[in-house]
């Protein structure tokens, strides 16, 4: 049985750890400067684990010192002009720590897949983007428009989704309702994403608190899994940096994802990230963390036109719609106080008596609850890949 205070210690390192999803180095001269103190402190963190989380967390040794060693080398090369060196570096750390990611990943999805949204603007004089292949990623004809993000390469179209609606609405900006387009995804359960969350949002880290059993099978489980966490901050957290000059043309915040994100191709067997908006802000921040995650998935299979074969046949998606479609949809009973009935969907509107009275949020959550009572109805002809499109 686990003696109490060592529980306390250990859940308390552990919530100090992850209990942030951005980072700021405003009071650094310099991200590797800051990149060190962070490594430092991380170092004090773990060597004062206790019991089982310590053993689990230091025998893994090549993972707990080497990777933030690797990624500091990765700055310090890049910031040098040495880019090739930075790129054979971040190689060197994805190999350090690709079994663990995979053994990660297996446990993202659930069997029956994992539905997901994307949201796109209608800009002023051009046409809505309400088509199916409107909101999938750029053609590669118009490859030109892909700009550099914390989770792109220049030129390689990506697609990216929300968790929640509400999460779509502010990684875009928090545009104009009637401007907003909003499509349900879906991709199955062998997508492959190098997840970059905590299991605390979703597990039940007080095994790790109260006395349990330890030849307990959920207890082995909930171990490797807050483990597995401590092990990989350095990665998250290095791909979790808010940029300083978010004007300026070179975000150095971007390295590291930015190399993480090139290397999700099918030869390392991952078809994007999973990741923490750095969008959400205030008082709510905790109570609707578990609902601002974010996905990116690259294209693969490059043609001169169109689209990625890939991507095309893994995801399936809706017509896009806007608020107004679903106006008069009610916010029906939730499950597990702030889901939706059925499928689970994120919903905010229920999580407080603030949010209750946002008549963005409640929009939101109406949008939500339509895209659900539309899968229950129709779930064969309203979601599907895109097919008919030329491959170049």
């Amino acid at each position: 049985m686990l003696e109490s205070n060592e529980n306390y210690t250990n859940l308390a390192i552990y919530n100090l750890l992850v209990e942030k999803t951005k980072y700021n180095w405003t009071d650094c001269s310099s991200l590797p400067e800051y990149l060190k103190n962070s490594f430092a402190n991380y170092n004090k963190h773990i060597t004062s684990l206790q019991g089982d989380v310590k053993y689990k967390v230091l025998a893994n040794h090549e993972i707990s010192v080497g990777l933030h060693h690797k990624i500091n080398e990765v700055v310090f090369y890049y910031l040098r002009g040495k880019i090739p060196a930075a790129f054979d570096t971040m190689q060197e750390a994805f190999v350090l720590v690709n079994d663990l990611l995979i053994k990660k990943s297996t446990r993202s999805i659930t069997k029956r897949g994992k539905f997901v949204f994307k949201a796109r603007v209608h800009k002023d004089g051009k046409e809505p983007p309400n088509s199916r292949e409107d909101m999938f990623h750029i053609p590669f004809e118009n490859r030109e428009l892909v700009q550099g993000q914390r989770f792109s390469a220049h030129g390689i179209p990506s697609v990216y989704l929300g968790e929640s609606i509400y999460d779509c609405y502010l990684e875009l900006g928090k545009p104009d309702m009637d401007k907003f387009w909003v499509s349900l995804f879906y991709f199955p359960q062998e997508t492959r994403l190098v997840d970059l969350t905590f299991a605390n949002q979703q597990h039940d880290p007080w095994l790790i608190l109260h006395q349990v059993n330890k030849d307990d099978e959920k207890y082995a489980e909930t171990l490797n899994k807050l483990a597995d966490d401590i092990l990989l901050w350095p990665l998250i957290m290095a791909c979790s940096i808010v940029c300083k000059y978010p004007d300026a043309p070179f975000k150095q915040e971007y390295i590291i994802p930015q190399m993480l994100y090139q290397l999700c191709n099918a030869d390392n067997k991952f078809d994007g990230v999973k990741y923490y908006s750095t969008k959400l802000d205030g008082r709510d921040r905790n109570i609707i963390k578990s609902a601002m995650i974010n996905y990116a998935m690259p294209a693969q299979d490059i043609r001169a036109s169109g689209y990625c074969p890939a991507l095309r046949s893994k995801l399936c998606l809706t017509e896009p719609i806007t608020t107004e479609v679903c106006q008069n949809t009610p916010i029906v009973p939730i499950k597990l106080g702030y889901f939706t009935q059925k499928l689970g969907f994120p919903l905010l509107s229920v999580r407080n008596d603030e949010l209750k009275k946002d008549e963005t949020i409640l929009a939101l959550d109406k949008m939500t609850i339509y895209f659900e009572q539309l899968l229950m109805k129709d779930c064969s002809n309203c979601l599907s890949p895109l097919d008919g499109f030329r491959e170049g």
